[in-house]
């Protein structure tokens, strides 16, 4: 591409300004622009999307091999189950003004899920059924609500008894009161230790158990997802997986996405910002917009650094620990045992998913298995063929119906993944009015964005909300 006047004169202005930063080598940066962006998922994506469409020249550098950060799909397996980035809900705006923009199909999936709602109990290795789980001594439930099913119960308590009205705002100092361990809430429900182990501690998909969480990130969650299913009762995914949003974005871009370029450093000083990559790269811009996990920050050079509560929450906010199979199903099993195919279970396999993206509504295409925090760990250590062998082997055990059908054709730790160590972010018991309002600003000409510090969304929408955000501020301070 041949370089123009405008790329030009900016070049030789970065070098003049880089050389002119007190005690600073001569450096020589490869390539120049108005802004880098750091990361190229679905935050990342939108902030250099919106900035280009402003005027502005920028580079988007991504570690990875691929674009979409935790948006990831198992593209080889029927049904194309999401590793990462699950549904899309009816009010996901932003999202659903790209896909339109893009011409990305999106299908409603919400009559197929509607349809298949149940799942099937297992405990110690054996089924059982809504009938014998009433009388069941396992059951730890009260009487009014024995016929509860164990992932029904803290939904049902947090949505109930939820303080948040709204989702805007519910981070501020004025929330500090709840703020609390999950625990600490359900107990206050009326629920013994037995029941929060039950209900709760068995599959926590977020943290690794009710002392581990904030009840007022709970009920963030439960007030976005209400918010969600009164505005527009829909759950879309794209056609072919939702994979194929990010790739759309990416495509989208005036300049390609550089993969494969790990940054080390950022130095920022008035006059620009000069980023370093693990490959010796160098680039130089008036801004940068960072929009990684901070589990993945927190490994980057920051100069200056940052400082009080925004540092600590960089080097300390968790992520979750989640490791992900698809299996292919020669034959349904379900069928042949009278159960449901999808599975709730107290083993280190976790959840089992059934995936209906078949001809027609009742047609599996696959299985999901998600195991999270303690469980994705235990995994992880098995390896990915070890991993493998024991999911199909506990399946086998729990369904015989199911034995010498199963086929495992994807697996994902985000745990072990290099680039994410863990997939969506918490927030500790008492971190959320002490971290958030400071997550995301900005650090001179350094900018954040990412899910972790959306304030008013969840997931991807979330994620396409904090990388407008940190667009707009960009273009403030470089205009």
């Amino acid at each position: 591409m041949p370089t123009t006047r405008r790329d030009f004169l900016l070049r030789s202005a970065a070098a003049t300004s880089l050389a002119l930063m007190p005690g600073a080598r001569s450096w020589s940066a490869t390539d120049a622009a108005d802004v880098i962006v750091i990361g190229a998922g679905l935050a990342g994506l939108m902030a250099a999307l919106e900035l280009e469409k402003a005027g502005y020249k920028v580079i988007v550098l991504e570690g990875r091999d691929r674009v979409g950060g935790k948006v990831l799909t198992f593209s080889e397996t029927l049904g194309a189950p999401e590793a990462g980035a699950n549904y899309i809900y009816g009010d996901y705006r932003r999202l659903l003004e790209i896909a339109s923009r893009l011409d990305i199909k999106l299908e409603d999936q919400a009559t197929r899920l509607a349809r298949h709602v149940g799942y099937t109990l297992v405990l110690d290795g054996k089924p059982v059924s809504r009938k014998d789980w009433v009388d069941s001594p396992r059951n730890p439930f009260p009487p009014a609500y024995r016929e509860m099913m164990p992932w029904q119960y803290v939904p049902m308590v947090t949505s109930q008894e939820n303080p948040l009205k709204q989702v805007e705002g519910w981070y501020t100092p004025d929330k500090a009161w709840f703020d609390i361990p999950m625990r600490d809430f359900l107990r206050a429900q009326g629920a013994t230790d037995a029941m929060i182990t039950l209900a709760y501690d068995t599959i926590p998909t977020y943290g690794m158990n009710a002392n581990d969480i904030s009840a007022l990130m709970m009920a963030c969650i439960s007030a976005f997802t209400l918010q969600q299913k009164n505005t527009k009762p829909v759950l879309v995914q794209a056609q072919g997986g939702n994979q194929r949003i990010p790739e759309a974005m990416a495509g989208a871009l005036k300049s390609t996405v550089r993969l494969g370029e790990t940054v080390t450093a950022i130095d920022a000083d008035d006059a620009g910002v000069l980023v370093r990559t693990k490959g010796e790269s160098r680039y130089r811009a008036r801004a940068v917009i960072c929009a990684l996990p901070f589990s993945m920050l927190r490994q980057i050079r920051l100069n200056p650094g940052l400082r009080a509560m925004q540092a600590r929450a960089v080097k300390t906010l968790p992520h979750q620990s989640i490791y992900q199979l698809a299996l292919q199903v020669s034959r349904p099993f379900w069928e042949a045992d009278g159960m449901e195919p999808s599975m709730w279970t107290d083993s280190p396999i976790g959840r089992v998913s059934a995936v209906y993206h078949g001809r027609g509504d009742d047609e599996v295409s696959s299985l999901l298995v998600s195991a999270f925090s303690a469980s994705a760990n235990y995994l992880d250590k098995l390896g990915h063929e070890g991993a493998a062998r024991f999911v199909v082997d506990q399946i086998e055990q729990m369904r015989p119906a199911a034995k010498g059908t199963l086929t495992v054709t994807g697996q994902h730790s985000w745990t072990q993944d290099p680039f994410a160590r863990g997939a969506w972010a918490y927030f500790n018991p008492g971190t959320v009015t002490q971290f958030l309002p400071a997550m995301f600003q900005a650090r001179g000409r350094v900018h954040f964005c990412g899910e972790q510090t959306s304030v008013s969304a969840r997931g991807m929408e979330g994620a396409l909300e904090s990388g407008s955000r940190a667009a707009s501020e960009v273009a403030t301070q470089i205009a």
